[in-house]
């Protein structure tokens, strides 16, 4: 449970419904967590995901498998769960 107010998709109305339709997970159809950390204020959700975008999956001269790689590694040195 996160110590930070989240708007659940279930109860997601309005801009935020819409956004969540566009951010839901290809393979299991939901929002991230991370995600729903901005979900009180969708402007830093949309300019997040844009940044996300920018920096990852192809966004840097590295290319999308090293980065994925890079991800990996940094993830299990630091024991995050995503």
């Amino acid at each position: 449970m996160p110590y930070i107010k989240t708007i659940d998709e279930a109860e997601a109305s309005g801009q935020i419904k819409e956004i969540y339709e566009r951010r839901k997970d290809h393979h299991s159809g939901k929002v991230s967590n991370i995600a729903k950390l901005f979900s009180l204020r969708p402007d830093l959700l949309d300019a997040q995901h844009r940044f996300s975008r920018a920096i990852q999956f192809g966004g840097s001269s590295l290319g999308v498998k090293r980065e994925e790689m890079i991800s990996v590694l940094v993830g299990s040195l630091l024991k995050c769960s995503y």
